[in-house]
């Protein structure tokens, strides 16, 4: 699951977990957010307000607040996977402990400890560092990087690095930890369009990397129009222009390396049921697995996007719906992956279908609500564009003619699939700035 963790120097030696284990984590504490922040030290150019930004001037009444009962465990998880490497030894030499950056985490090295420190670079597995100091309560690190040909030296977090289990305790304390205040971006940043990025997402990622899952890696979980080719694949490809965006997003575009992968868990026709049958897809490699465990095992992503509904609200009762999405949540946090939950599009091929779509935008939110989990509401930023975004069968999203999906000009950003792949990406975006440090 993880490689052993380098062993340094030749003084005494203390023994540890490096890069994983089964025992609880320690966990930092940020004030939960409801509305996306920049923080400060953030040194991006200001993005210039594109052409078109929906303005939103209401959102729809839900009055729909179901009665829960206790969830089946319809799904089996499998046992969590115990880390294969011995435990490693850490050096004491010279007052300064040598190690090196957890293998799938790639944190932000930065001025000084917390949220709020100036972003001096992103580290990958290959760098090691002598640690000379910490944060009063130890969560972050102040190191020198000793593999780095430009000898940078900064502050890292603690659980991010092979020192996540270590007693650092003999290390001086050299710095106070601040973090970002929270503050609302503005509208050409979609505000309100993506919510509910709090500290539960931070605890489910440090939960991903101790199991394996790796940073810059984000999956799909889906119906058709999640399996589509014009769903996001276009980043994978190339074949895309930022336009407006560009000082925005190129960043998380570079991060995430999967763009282009198809996902086991998104697929035709499906309802959330599917997304949870044991054996359902892929029997060859998934096996007995539902195909969200066998996506999830396989990819080993630290995100999901998840917008399942729409096959649903054609005829499934509410309740079982929202007990299905429910189990998707609880398995994404227990198997260590940040669910990113959409609201879908609207319906408009009948007045009884639109409503079953606001009906089961209500029961999404909720859900987000309740697991304190991301939430992206495509619904609402479709509002305002030319038939809310929709094909002409009143149910998928519609294409440019182009079908350049990926492109950000005024006209693509008339369509409902270039609206999605906008909002997906300043999703990705938020959980890569705000969570993963």
């Amino acid at each position: 699951m993880q490689k052993t963790c380098q062993r340094f120097g030749i003084a005494f030696m203390l023994l540890l977990s490096a890069c994983g284990g089964s025992a609880p984590l320690a966990m930092p504490t940020p004030t939960p957010f409801e509305v996306l922040i920049l923080p400060p030290g953030e040194t991006f150019v200001p993005t210039p307000t594109p052409s078109l930004t929906p303005t939103i001037t209401a959102t729809p009444t839900i009055t729909l607040t179901p009665t829960l009962t206790p969830l089946p465990s319809e799904t089996q998880l499998p046992t969590a996977i115990p880390p294969t490497e011995t435990p490693a030894a850490i050096a004491l030499i010279g007052g300064a402990i040598e190690s090196q950056i957890c293998v799938t985490c790639q944190p932000y090295l930065r001025e000084s400890p917390g949220t709020a420190g100036k972003i001096l670079g992103r580290l990958d597995e290959k760098i090691t560092f002598q640690a000379v100091g910490r944060s009063e309560d130890s969560t972050w690190l102040q190191v020198n990087l000793t593999n780095d040909p430009r000898r940078r030296f900064g502050w890292v977090f603690r659980d991010l690095t092979a020192l996540r289990e270590a007693d650092v305790s003999m290390l001086p304390v050299t710095g106070s930890v601040v973090d970002a205040t929270p503050a609302p971006l503005s509208i050409a940043s979609n505000s309100g369009v993506v919510s509910g990025v709090t500290a539960k997402a931070r605890e489910i990622f440090v939960r991903g990397q101790a199991l394996g899952n790796q940073a810059h890696v984000f999956t799909r979980v889906g119906d058709s129009i999640t399996a589509s080719p014009y769903f996001l694949t276009p980043f994978g490809s190339g074949g895309y222009d930022l336009g407006a965006y560009q000082n925005e997003l190129w960043d998380v575009v570079r991060f995430y390396s999967t763009f282009g992968s198809a996902s086991l868990a998104a697929g035709n026709g499906w309802g959330a049921d599917r997304i949870l049958q044991a054996g359902y897809n892929a029997p060859d490699v998934c096996g007995s697995d539902s195909p969200l465990v066998c996506e999830y095992r396989i990819r080993k992503p630290a995100v999901a996007l998840i917008m399942i509904g729409t096959n649903d609200s054609g005829g499934v009762d509410p309740a079982v719906y929202e007990r299905n999405l429910s189990r998707i949540v609880e398995i994404s946090i227990e198997m260590g992956v940040i669910p990113i939950l959409s609201t879908i599009p609207p319906k408009l091929n009948d007045a009884w279908n639109g409503q079953r779509a606001v009906q089961w935008n209500g029961i999404i939110k909720n859900v987000a609500r309740r697991y304190d989990v991301p939430l992206m509401d495509y619904w609402l930023a479709l509002q305002n564009v030319p038939n809310n975004g929709i094909g002409e069968d009143g149910i998928h999203p519609s294409v440019p003619p182009n079908e350049a999906t990926g492109r950000f000009t005024t006209e693509n950003l008339r369509y409902g699939y270039t609206i999605r792949n906008l909002v997906a990406l300043q999703a990705l975006d938020a959980v890569r700035r705000y969570v993963m440090y």
